[in-house]
């Protein structure tokens, strides 16, 4: 059994930038990519909240890596140290504070959805195009300076979307609190219904399997395509939720008819900025598997690795100085890494190390409340969290990369530990979804919920629980899979 140490404190691999990672980073991702944008995103964090995160802001344990929660205040002493210097920020610039405190999140919203849509998504574009136009003829060192003003880009980037993409958990939360208090016994509906038929699923060459940059981007996967049905599943889809707007509103009195609408309109936009904004998160990953291919024929040339994908297996600093320094012989340094990462990728690895503080324990207590349905459940059931509603049986198929999205048969269980934009296409066949990593507002969840399956995320070792072929029952809205008995 491998150890779990690892500094005082909370660290999470399911949150933030965790949610799109289900498997061990690599060296040079972790080293560069993951750090500039972690580096960029706390940055700006401490000039909004007046002070610095705690370090370290993640560890990475037996290859996983685990994001720092120390940012939290763990006790209401902690809270009064901090108040009267947010309260200071909050002052000076309410709108551009508030959305890092759910319950003013919307006095703010609009301002960071503003600079999203006019600044910073087209100054990333304009930047990839940019970089693409001489990526096939830059020098290494040219492409070094690429790749990190580019990095530094995708951290802004998914700065902006834990304020405006992370905005649809703090108005889906109220949603549903409402929905169960004063309708849920009259309609008997899960209130996730509400949210679907929003969006259509689509899919581009920039989309990823992982945010880990080792992984081959949509465009290099090639896509499997959509069914006939598609549309007319998203026209189902639109009229049952258009069908329980209605049923909700002649059930309830005039004056909470009116705070439905507005929870409404404040979920369903949400959940639709969310896809928009998460679609061009990943414009750069093609762009970076390019300069880092032609730095890695470089070091192939010059002695220092064997074949260019062993780049991936370089720390950045050995990568720099292979660049700008005396070449050293990576070549066995590389093979022992690359045994020990797959040797990782088969270990169940915790979704929590440390205590989660208590703030954030009583928001995720509250949004469980809000999304569970009541189950009793066996012993051996996986449990999770109730991502999409519906009940779903089939045969599981675990899938863990694009190597095996093929794999998958219509009417499958799909089984996996995360899924991000590239797995999008294996929900047309999949009777139900179940992931190791995973929240409400995780990739999982929506795209379910846009394909009307049942999904469980988070389950921690799904995995490795669930056997291939085996019979499962999917409850999407209890956060439980059930094993079936041969």
């Amino acid at each position: 059994m491998k150890g779990w140490e690892a500094p005082p404190g909370a660290f999470a691999r399911n949150f933030r930038l965790g949610e799109w990672i289900g498997d061990p980073v690599t060296p040079l991702f972790e080293s560069w990519l993951l750090t500039t944008m972690e580096e960029t995103m706390h940055s700006e964090y401490a000039r909004l909240v007046g002070q610095p995160a705690p370090r370290p802001l993640h560890v990475v344990v037996n290859g996983w890596y685990y994001y720092s929660l120390n940012f939290l205040p763990a006790s209401f002493s902690a809270i009064a140290r901090m108040l009267p210097g947010v309260l200071v920020r909050l002052a000076q610039s309410p709108r551009r504070v508030a959305p890092m405190f759910p319950p003013l999140a919307r006095l703010g919203i609009n301002l960071y959805v503003d600079e999203w849509r006019r600044d910073l998504l087209p100054s990333y574009a304009s930047a990839v195009e940019h970089a693409s136009a001489e990526v096939s003829s830059a020098a290494p060192n040219r492409l070094l300076m690429m790749i990190e003003q580019l990095a530094i880009l995708a951290g802004r980037y998914f700065t902006s979307v834990t304020f405006v993409a992370g905005y649809g958990w703090k108005t889906e939360i109220p949603l549903s609190q409402f929905y169960r208090r004063h309708l849920q016994a009259r309609l008997e509906a899960h209130p996730q219904l509400l949210l679907r038929g929003l969006v259509r699923p689509t899919t581009a060459a920039h989309d990823v399997q992982s945010l880990d940059w080792f992984f081959r981007t949509q465009g290099e996967i090639g896509a499997l395509g959509r069914g006939p049905e598609a549309e007319a599943r998203y026209q189902r889809l639109a009229r049952e939720r258009e069908d329980l707007e209605l049923r909700a509103r002649a059930a309830l009195p005039p004056q909470l008819v009116t705070r439905l609408d507005r929870l409404l309109a404040a979920a369903q936009n949400a959940a639709m900025l969310r896809e928009e904004q998460l679609a061009h998160l990943t414009l750069a990953w093609p762009l970076f598997r390019r300069a880092l291919a032609r730095i890695g024929a470089a070091l192939v040339a010059r002695g220092v690795i064997g074949e260019p994908d062993d780049v991936y297996f370089l720390e950045r600093s050995e990568l720099v100085a292979a660049i700008v320094g005396a070449a050293k012989d990576h070549h066995a340094d590389v093979i022992e890494r690359r045994r020990r990462w797959t040797e990782q990728r088969r270990i169940v690895a915790p979704l929590v190390i440390g205590r989660i503080p208590k703030m954030l324990e009583t928001m995720l207590g509250a949004a469980d409340r809000a999304m569970r349905d009541p189950l009793e459940a066996s012993p051996d059931a996986v449990r999770g969290v109730p991502a999409s509603p519906g009940r779903a049986t089939g045969r599981a198929r675990v899938v863990r990369s694009a190597t095996e999205f093929d794999q998958l048969q219509a009417g499958e269980v799909l089984v996996c530990p995360v899924t991000t934009p590239s797995w999008t296409q294996l929900f047309e066949r999949a009777a139900a979804v179940v992931t190791d990593v995973g929240s409400p507002a995780s990739h999982a969840s929506i795209i379910a919920r846009e394909y009307g399956i049942p999904a469980v995320v988070g389950t921690t070792d799904g995995t490795s629980r669930i056997r291939d072929g085996e019979l499962v029952t999917v409850d999407g809205g209890a956060g439980v899979v059930l094993r079936e008995r041969a």
